[in-house]
């Protein structure tokens, strides 16, 4: 499934009804079958509150309000803005609402009758802004409503965005209605996946109403279980280098924990030979702590590179835990000249920030980095906030720019191709947000790259099972106690 912008859903509309459906019909279309969705799982005697604008949304939004009064439910619409301003489309669906008497009211303050309304309902459906809401505060009226809402028992949907939450970026206008399902109108918008969209949307279900996605051109798209390659099928007579060599450079004092983690899910994830290199002096406690399939070996400042140029060693990850006390960007430029691919972590993110231009024009094979926010801020010279403003854009031109694959490390982490694709994972809870997961994450993609056909595939499969695997402890007992070793022993489960 593509992902899309406010902007582009708007052209796509524009597409579809210029070949032959009107506007009014992909309205009827989209607000039956959202009102499908919401009869399958409401009570039957259910209380429904539509709260509609004056836009298409709220013309959703009425569509789904006569379809479950059609239906035997019990519905009330409260409009937030006077019938004068409703749009042709939205105005025809209010005439049909009052043919069948459903009773309709329009908002001009937050009293008794309101707030009755709303307490009163078992089911509320927000269709007021939809996803192309402005970046400017609400009025304040209104936000009273929203927080009245939010306060509300009542099971809440939004359709296509929840209003108040911009539906580019994610970030609220100072208040939003916080949905229960949010009923996502063809194709997800980056609003939903960004920011404050995944706190905002409940559980996302998307309604096909019939628009191609080959209407707009967009190289966005959602990392699902389809959307995966399968693995290189090992063959029977096969042996440990056919299944991948890794050379794993972490772990240094007090950081030792990073290269183990790093380490071992590079092994269960696949490969068929895991060497571990790390500074001679936590030597002694590495060799001892390490999984016994992993080998073990120390290198000086002076050999790494020498080291890491061996022939069998099919990729190499280097960073985790490896401290910032010693300089190993001198490693990471001739790591950058070798044709096998590498992958950057942590404090290897750190080492490559004084010779990042590097990476323009070597030579060398893939790389992948794979930055949490505020390291991708201080490899890029932007603040936090300022790549919350437009993260798709920057990490897209940076991939672009540096020829490498991008992992930036959230919610949904998203994946930025050289060639300028995009992918928001789908998988992963708020229990990765734990020491040592990203680790897991980067022993698994060096692990994983040498089972697929490219290196962007052995990415796109190490982020879902990833999320998957912090998925599937979540659903056995809960976020609050996953740490990261949970996820490297849960791909026994993900991967069978």
């Amino acid at each position: 499934m593509k992902v899309v912008t406010p902007e582009e859903m708007a052209v796509m509309d524009r597409r579809t009804i210029k070949a032959g459906i009107s506007d009014y019909e992909l309205m009827e279309k989209a607000g039956t079958r959202c009102a499908r969705i919401i009869m399958d799982e409401i009570e039957e005697d259910a209380r429904v509150l539509v709260l509609c604008g004056a836009g298409n949304n709220g013309g959703d939004g009425q569509v789904i309000a006569r379809q479950l009064a059609n239906g035997g439910w019990k519905v009330r619409v409260l409009f937030t803005s006077d019938a004068s301003k409703m749009t042709p489309s939205s105005e025809r669906n209010y005439t049909r609402l009052k043919e069948i008497g459903v009773p309709c009211d329009f908002y001009e303050e937050l009293n008794k009758k309101v707030q009755g309304a709303i307490d009163d309902c078992d089911v509320l459906v927000d269709a007021v802004f939809g996803n192309g809401l402005k970046d400017r505060p609400l009025y304040d009226k209104i936000a009273r409503l929203f927080t009245a809402v939010n306060a509300s028992g009542a099971v809440k949907y939004a359709v296509d965005m929840p209003s108040g939450l911009r539906g580019t970026v994610g970030k609220t206008v100072g208040c939003a209605i916080r949905a229960d399902r949010t009923l996502v109108i063809q194709c997800m918008k980056t609003g939903g996946l960004l920011g404050d969209g995944p706190d905002y949307l409940g559980r996302a279900i998307c309604v096909d109403v019939g628009i191609s996605e080959a209407t707009v051109n967009t190289d966005k798209y959602l990392l699902t279980a389809d959307t995966l390659p399968p693995r290189t099928e090992r063959k029977k007579n096969s042996h440990k280098y056919q299944m991948g060599s890794v050379a794993v450079v972490a772990g240094s004092p007090g950081m030792i924990g990073a290269g183990i983690l790093a380490s071992t899910a590079a092994l269960r994830s696949g490969a068929g030979l895991v060497t571990t290199l790390c500074d001679e002096r936590i030597y002694p406690i590495m060799a001892v702590k390490m999984p016994p399939e992993i080998m073990v070996r120390t290198f000086t400042e002076g050999d790494l590179a020498d080291q890491l140029d061996d022939r069998k060693k099919d990729v190499i990850l280097f960073g985790p835990g490896m401290g910032r006390d010693r300089d190993y960007s001198g490693v990471l430029l001739e790591l950058m000249g070798q044709v096998k691919p590498v992958v950057l972590d942590a404090d290897g993110l750190f080492h490559l920030h004084p010779v990042v231009g590097a990476l323009k024009n070597r030579e060398g094979g893939p790389v992948v980095l794979t930055p949490h926010l505020g390291e991708f801020a201080a490899l890029t010279g932007l603040s936090k906030e300022d790549i919350e403003k437009d993260p798709i854009g920057i990490g897209g031109r940076f991939a672009s720019l540096y020829r490498v694959i991008l992992v930036l490390k959230g919610h949904h982490t998203m994946i930025f191709s050289p060639e300028g694709e995009v992918w928001f994972n789908t998988t992963g809870n708020a229990g990765m947000a734990t020491a040592g997961s990203g680790d897991v994450l980067a022993g698994m993609t060096a692990g994983f790259i040498p089972q697929y056909g490219s290196v962007l595939e052995a990415v796109k499969a190490a982020v879902y099972y990833h999320g998957a695997a912090g998925d599937d402890y979540a659903a056995r007992w809960g976020e609050t106690t996953l740490v990261a070793g949970d996820l490297i022993d849960g791909l026994k489960n993900i991967l069978r």
